[in-house]
Formats: C-alpha cells, sequence, structure tokens
C-alpha cells in the first residue's frame, strides 16, 4: 500500500527543502504560470491500495495557464449541493466517465469512473477501472486528466541499473551526513523509491529517489532527492530533508512526471505525506534550478 498519511495510513513522514525555508502547513499553495491547456483542467493522481481498488484523487486544477488547488474535500455531514466539493464531484466523477492515463509523462491507458468514494475523512476520491499496462500498487503511481494536450511525450520511466541504485544511494548518505545525521544512523538508510527518468528528453538519466531513516524515540529522517548526470557521475539537484517526531513528521514521495508548460522539461509532482493528511507539490526547473512551484490538494482527518 503507498504510504500516505491519512485516516487509512497512521505513519509519520518528514520532510523540508535542504538550504531553503520550508514550510510545514498543510495546503500552502505555491502557484506558478504553466502552458495554457484549456480554461480549465485537472489532473489526478491514480493508485491502487493492496487488495483494494484503484482510485483517482485531484492534484491539481490548470485554470488559463495556472496552478490552482482543487476544491478542499468535506466529510460527509459538511456536503451540501451548493459546495465547491459536491459541485466538482458531480462534473468529475460521474461513474462512466474517461480520462486519459499517463505514466511516464505519456499517455499508456485510460481511466474510467466508478463511483465516488463516500469519505471517512476530509477527501474528494472515487474509485476507477484501468485500462493499460501500469501495474499500480505500492510506489507505482500515475497521473490522469481530461486535458487533449498534456502527455504528449513520453520520459523513458523506468527501475534504476544497479550502477543507478549505487550512485543514488552515495548522495543521499551524503545529503543525511550534512544535516548531521549521525554515520551510525546513515547506515540504517531505507530507500522506499527510486526511479530512473529522463525528464528533459536528452538521452540523460535523472533519478528521482525518496529515502527515510527511523532513529531513536521515534524520530524519522526523511529525504526527497533528484539526482542529475553530470559528465560520468550523478550529482544532487535538488534534496529535500525534515527531521520529525510522531505528529511533527512529514514526507515526500514521487507521484510521476508531467510536462505541464510545454517546455520539453517534466515537472516532477509528488505527494506530501503528514499526520494524518496529506497533499500534492509540484517541482519545476526555473533557470537551472529545481524549486516547488506548486503545493495544495489532498485532505486528512
Amino acid at each position: 500500500m503507498p504510504i500516505k498519511l491519512s485516516c487509512l495510513a497512521a505513519l509519520a513522514f518528514v520532510v523540508a527543502l535542504i538550504g531553503t525555508p520550508n514550510s510545514n502547513s498543510r495546503g500552502q499553495t505555491k502557484r506558478k504560470a504553466a502552458a495554457s491547456v484549456g480554461a480549465q483542467t485537472v489532473v489526478f493522481v491514480v493508485e491502487k491500495w493492496e487488495g483494494g481498488e484503484a482510485q483517482i484523487d485531484p492534484v491539481v486544477v490548470v485554470r488559463d495557464g495556472r496552478l490552482t488547488p482543487p476544491p478542499e474535500g468535506l466529510d460527509g455531514d459538511e456536503k451540501t449541493t451548493s459546495s465547491p466539493s459536491s459541485k466538482f464531484i458531480a462534473e468529475f466523477y460521474r461513474p462512466g466517465r474517461q480520462y486519459r492515463l499517463l505514466f511516464g509523462g505519456a499517455e499508456v491507458g485510460a481511466v474510467e469512473v466508478v463511483r465516488e468514494i463516500e469519505p471517512a475523512c476530509v477527501t474528494i476520491t472515487a474509485s476507477v477501472s484501468v485500462q493499460g499496462p501500469v501495474k499500480l500498487g505500492g510506489e507505482v503511481r500515475a497521473l490522469a486528466t481530461d486535458s487533449q494536450t498534456l502527455g504528449k511525450l513520453a520520459h523513458d520511466r523506468r527501475a534504476p541499473t544497479e550502477a543507478e541504485r549505487v550512485a543514488a544511494l552515495a548522495l543521499a548518505r551524503t545529503a543525511y551526513g550534512q544535516k548531521r545525521v549521525p554515520g551510525t544512523l546513515v547506515q540504517k538508510l531505507k530507500t522506499i523509491n527510486l526511479t530512473a527518468i529522463d525528464l528533459d528528453r536528452d538521452g540523460k538519466t535523472e533519478l528521482i529517489g525518496s529515502f527515510e531513516i527511523e532513529g531513536r524515540d521515534f524520530a524519522h529522517h526523511a529525504l526527497l532527492m533528484i539526482a542529475e548526470l553530470k559528465g560520468d557521475s550523478y550529482q544532487s539537484a535538488m534534496t529535500w530533508y525534515h527531521l520529525g517526531v510522531e505528529s511533527s513528521a512529514q514526507s515526500r514521495r514521487l507521484i510521476d512526471v508531467l510536462d505541464l508548460n510545454n517546455d520539453g522539461t517534466a515537472e516532477v509532482i509528488a505527494m506530501g505525506g503528514y499526520y494524518e493528511s496529506h497533499d500534492y507539490l509540484i517541482y519545476q526547473k526555473l533557470r537551472g534550478k529545481w524549486q516547488s512551484v506548486y503545493q495544495g490538494g489532498g485532505g486528512g482527518c
């Protein structure tokens, strides 16, 4: 089951940007201009729980070229037909409605809405049937959209080679060391997910990884890293780290990539995990540096 801190999973996660200020408040939205893909387009995450059905959850709404958050979910007692979330559900979760399934930045199939999932907490999700070769589950997630223009170019998403894995682990250990995590703990580093993908289609593979270290007294060290190939070796291009204990823990995990502004370089879409809640983040390469340009969506208890 994907590790997502909500009522369905009671784990805690951790993350903050190395070298830049970090915001711990869930739902803070950073907006950045994106390519105009119509008056309104929605991008969903597609995931599957172990032993359960596939489901979608809105990540971002692209309105007139800008990244904006979807409506906040309401629990069953608060929902009314006039609420933004109810209007969203009526439009986008109509049984039988289909969306293009995207994986690695390109179309690979379709999803069809089966029904809205009645919220146990504050969420806007729907169960879907999936048509396509993607094997969802664990840390493997995909995207879906109603846009007919996004997701036209594949970015070669795959599992890393052994050499790429070794390089990523070395960079992760270095990043933890820079944050003064004791060497004895760094030896306990655990890889949550590591994905190889060509983000800018230049023939050089980037690595996106999530890592964690469990310390004493429920301390949790989490890391999200994007590494780029420079010459013959990989270097960290973006690294997030955060130390949290139980309810203060956070995480960042890759969902997938998608070129939202049609500049040839795919944006990295990640899930942020918190104590009993989650949201979504989008990272974009601006002037040669990876930056967070959006945070929003999700839900929790």
